[in-house]
């Protein structure tokens, strides 16, 4: 097939920063370890629901982005791609128009938008590709984050104009704790 996809280069890095095996990752994608390591050979792509479940066995969600707005549509496994789909709409592009860009036709653009349950990456990605998204892993953090790690890394402005006390997470809670342990509330 190929090499494998980047978002399953960067998981294969993460399960080894982490010092986990195939076998202890595969039970949360739903697969067997053969498809992780046919996955990370790049001889088989993942389904978009084995995807988010192997990132989430690491501590990552996949989420989908909007690059220019920076605002995350969603981290949801359910609703990835329906906010894609919400994203299509609001740009007023016809599932033809998308079917043309994927070079697919309008029967897979259905299928993307749903979020079949046997979607695979490669489609996923060309569909959110084609509508101007992006698919990212961002940290699986506590839900009073409001400030998202991937959006930091990438640029250092971002905590900043999203005023932002540093913590250990990005969210507001008192500089370096963690907002978990400072009862969940924001400030």
């Amino acid at each position: 097939m190929g090499d494998p996809h980047p978002l399953v280069v960067h998981l294969m890095d993460r399960r080894r920063q982490l010092r986990l095996s195939q076998r202890a990752v595969a039970p949360a994608a739903g697969v067997k370890s053969g498809s992780v390591g046919l996955w990370e050979l790049g001889q088989a792509q993942p389904r978009l629901t084995s995807l988010a479940g192997y990132a989430l066995a690491l501590r990552l969600r996949l989420a989908v982005v909007d690059p220019w707005t920076r605002e995350t549509l969603s981290s949801d496994p359910a609703t990835l791609m329906s906010a894609a789909a919400a994203h299509r709409r609001r740009l007023d592009l016809l599932q033809g128009q998308v079917a043309r860009l994927m070079r697919c036709d309008r029967v897979t653009v259905r299928r993307a938008e749903t979020g079949h349950p046997r979607l695979w990456l490669g489609i996923a990605d060309r569909y959110v590709t084609a509508v101007g998204l992006k698919f990212v892993l961002v940290y699986d953090r506590p839900r009073c984050c409001r400030c998202d790690p991937w959006w930091c890394e990438k640029d250092e402005e971002h905590c900043a104009t999203q005023a932002c006390p540093r913590c250990m997470h990005g969210c507001p809670a008192p500089e370096g704790e963690c907002c978990e342990r400072a009862g969940g509330a924001a400030r």
